[in-house]
């Protein structure tokens, strides 16, 4: 058994606060704490901090940017390059393990497993599923249709309308190797024709959805932003909320009863704030969108 020990870090201890101390990991598990401990391999850590790794609930590791001008001039498989400084950087934060929201495919995944690329652990939801017009619909007014997420062989589309649909897309998307399944129970920012107080598919499609996914064993996590789609999720038996930006007291109630997490992200309506601010082209829709929603934050 090959004991790594990581000397003279600052162990940080919730409970006794920070510790200047060695530690011992062997066989990827920490067998010992102290001072004055050794090991086969020694690695220095004087004036650093040792944790274990952190857990990003939410990351999208194939975008790059929310630029969609920018992103219909881009190669798709140029994307798969820019994926990989993303989990490289990801891993440099000290996350070792993420969720991700969708893009990320199994290639990447596998990729990260068998050493080709450096990167987190990751779950991955291929794609969201959505309802036509709703968050995950590429359709634009012009009638062009322009996605961040791209369907291709291995990353299918999340398009859905209705049960029998939800059950099918549900299948595809564990064919393709999802670990979790991804739905938008709202609208949101940068789609065009819909609103994050909007709910979004009826109880009945989620009840499949949730079935389907857990016949494969597999959890189903929701973008929700609005109360009521926040609500219908919640019942269905959705595990976890992302957003969750018009929660209300009923919301957070029945959450607590069903043992539901939330997911806050606020990093994310910031970020469509500072690509404007940066100058990627967005619809006014969508720029006031971003507003309400970065205004909710401010007042909750």
């Amino acid at each position: 058994m090959n004991r790594i020990l990581f000397r003279g870090g600052t162990i940080v201890d919730p409970v006794l606060g920070r510790v200047e101390s060695d530690l011992v990991v062997a066989d990827g598990h920490i067998v010992e704490v102290g001072t004055g401990l050794d090991g086969d391999e020694a690695v220095d850590c004087t004036s650093k901090y040792v944790f274990p790794g952190l857990i990003d609930a939410h990351v999208h590791l194939a975008y790059t940017h929310v630029d969609l001008w920018k992103h219909i001039h881009t190669p798709l498989s140029y994307n798969f390059y820019l994926a990989i400084g993303n989990m490289a950087r990801t891993l440099e934060t000290g996350i070792t393990t993420v969720r991700d929201a969708g893009g990320a495919d199994l290639g990447m995944k596998e990729a990260v497993e068998d050493g080709l690329v450096l990167g987190p652990r990751m779950q991955i939801s291929l794609a969201m599923i959505s309802q036509t017009g709703g968050h995950g619909d590429g359709w634009n007014l012009s009638g062009i249709p322009v996605r961040l997420a791209t369907p291709y062989p291995g990353r299918p589309s999340g398009i859905a309308d209705g049960p029998d649909e939800m059950r099918r897309k549900v299948r595809e998307l564990v064919r393709a190797g999802a670990d979790v399944i991804k739905v938008a129970t709202s609208g949101g920012v940068l789609s065009p024709r819909d609103e994050p107080t909007h709910a979004h598919f009826r109880p009945e499609e989620l009840d499949v959805l949730v079935t389907e996914a857990a016949a494969a064993g597999l959890w189903v996590m929701a973008h929700a932003q609005a109360a009521d789609g926040i609500k219908n999720a919640v019942r269905a038996g959705i595990r976890s909320i992302e957003h969750g930006i018009y929660l209300d007291v009923e919301a957070i109630g029945l959450m607590l009863e069903h043992g539901t997490y939330l997911v806050p992200t606020l990093v994310a309506p910031t970020g469509v704030e500072k690509a404007v601010a940066a100058g990627a082209p967005m619809s006014e829709a969508a720029i006031r969108k971003a507003g309400e929603v970065i205004e909710v934050h401010r007042e909750s």
